[in-house]
């Protein structure tokens, strides 16, 4: 029976790792310096087959304490029993102890201790509480983020087997539409007020909603994965774009533990980055894409595909791209401006519109335009790509003129999903692709179907069952005609291709492409 009047500390974590290897990193005292900030000292002093001596200096909240400990490991009971032999504490030993569970190994740690200081026992006695326990604490996560990075390091340095699946990293667009999630996730869930349920999802930290498991390609292969929420939507990012940014970086950190090789970054998780000019991929290990190379691919694929059911010679049409300077638009418009006529990109800073107007311009047979003006864009283009990253819909369907195709690949759109009485155009959600496998989310993802995903998903699921465990579309502007060739073979071979039409939850399907094409004569 422990003594009533020693202080209790209990700390547990669950680390995504093999109990042997959990075991291992921990007995391997000497290397705590290295990786665990608040270890400044750990040596050992004398070593036999299952005891060891070891010589131990911490420092939290400024305060150093230092002990000489003995340890004996009993593999049989899966324990670390530690007492100390002397030291700053009157009394402290506990008992390190490791369970198997699904996700990893349950480490627990049951630690007594006493101060023994005179006169401030009342003070010090609950403050060694707190610094144990944080010490305690920083040593659990400290371990699980080393095994972690030792998984990575280790795929780089050949050992295949260390990795595989995928992660999908996405975000809600708007507070509607995560209200909508809510009463899907429990039909009964009253929705309280904007104000409240706003900021409470602001300070939820980012988390893995589902697993998608055995997600089956045209081959034959399988391949899991899992879904995580970065939980903001991006109107927050105007607020405070660095907690955005760190929400990303713990949603990449909860797909490391779940030792999947590539992860996606869907919609603005990736923007975020961008726009506070620093790399997610600096923050973690597991390898990042943004998607954006099949998403550009499957939006080149879309407008070609209703070009061709519209009758539309490609040769001889206008297409304008807003947003052309930004990562997917500028990648649509290296590859269709050697197969129109004439191109207009629009952005909104002049020097990335000029930057890439002379590239285009040098490298390619269209005539290339460039604009600020999104309207005056619009107005003339038979073919329309709206790419911008914008939070809230920048397009008018009056704007459009009879015929003209729209391909709208924004998100949240571009467009607004108001119902619209114009049937002389055709307007559909672009970057989307059909899947070998349906795959149920258990909220509303804004997909029209179950054998639908967005184009960054599926890259991630594509490169999953490749084993390529890179940073595929990285960066901004990036993106070449090669990859592009790449990543739609790849697809190709493992079933995906270009999505039917769907604007919202309705079918664009062949009647309706018929009304299209009768309504435009007129």
């Amino acid at each position: 029976m422990p003594d009533k009047n020693l202080i209790e500390v209990n700390v547990s974590r669950i680390i995504p790792a093999q109990k042997w290897r959990v075991v291992r990193l921990l007995t391997k005292v000497w290397e705590f310096p290295s990786y665990v900030p608040c270890v400044k000292e750990a040596t050992v002093i004398e070593k036999t087959h299952n005891k060891m001596k070891t010589n131990w200096r911490i420092e939290v909240s400024k305060v150093p304490i230092r002990w000489i400990e003995e340890d004996t490991l009993d593999l049989k009971n899966n324990t670390i029993c530690f007492t100390t032999i002397e030291g700053d504490l009157e009394e402290f030993h506990g008992e390190w102890k490791f369970e198997d569970r699904p996700e990893g190994t349950l480490v627990s740690l049951k630690v007594y201790l006493r101060a023994g200081v005179p006169a401030i026992s009342d003070f010090a006695e609950p403050f060694m509480k707190q610094i144990v326990t944080s010490n305690f604490t920083a040593i659990l996560m400290a371990l699980e983020k080393r095994l972690v990075s030792t998984r990575y390091t280790s795929y780089k340095n050949g050992d295949t087997e260390k990795l595989a699946g995928f992660g999908i990293i996405g975000h809600l667009y708007n507070f509607n539409h995560l209200a909508r999630c809510l009463q899907m996730l429990n039909p009964d869930f009253k929705i309280p007020s904007q104000e409240f349920l706003g900021q409470l999802f602001q300070i939820t930290p980012s988390f893995k909603l589902s697993d998608i498991k055995d997600f089956r390609s045209k081959t034959g292969q399988t391949v899991d994965g899992c879904f995580i929420v970065a939980t903001f939507i991006p109107d927050m990012m105007e607020k405070d774009k660095w907690a955005i940014f760190s929400k990303v970086v713990k949603a990449c950190k909860i797909a490391e533990k779940q030792g999947v090789g590539i992860v996606t970054l869907g919609g603005f998780t990736s923007i975020v980055a961008e726009r506070i000019g620093h790399q997610a991929a600096h923050e973690v290990d597991v390898p990042l894409t943004s998607g954006n190379t099949f998403t550009a691919a499957m939006a080149i694929d879309g407008v070609l595909k209703g070009a061709q059911l519209l009758n539309l010679d490609v040769s001889q049409v206008k297409v304008a791209i807003i947003g052309g300077t930004g990562d997917i638009g500028s990648a649509c418009s290296r590859v269709l401006s050697d197969k129109v006529k004439t191109l207009t990109i629009t952005g909104r800073t002049k020097t990335n519109l000029r930057a890439l107007r002379h590239e285009l311009a040098k490298k390619h047979k269209a005539e290339i335009v460039a604009s600020t003006d999104n309207e005056k864009a619009v107005r003339d283009a038979d073919i329309i790509i709206a790419a911008a990253s914008v939070s809230a819909s920048i397009l008018n369907v009056s704007w459009f003129k009879p015929g003209a195709i729209i391909c709208d690949v924004g998100y949240p759109k571009n467009v607004s999903y108001m119902p619209t009485a114009r049937e002389d155009i055709l307007i559909f959600s672009g970057g989307l692709t059909k899947t070998p496998t349906p795959i149920t989310f258990p909220f509303d993802t804004g997909l029209p179907t179950t054998e639908t995903l967005y184009g960054c998903f599926a890259e991630a699921i594509i490169l999953a069952l490749e084993k390529r465990f890179e940073n595929f579309s990285f960066g901004r502007g990036n993106i070449t005609i090669e990859k592009i060739d790449e990543i739609r073979n790849l697809g190709k071979k493992h079933g995906f291709e270009v999505s039917d039409f769907h604007w919202g939850n309705r079918l664009v399907d062949k009647p309706l492409i018929e009304k299209i094409k009768e309504t435009a004569k007129v």
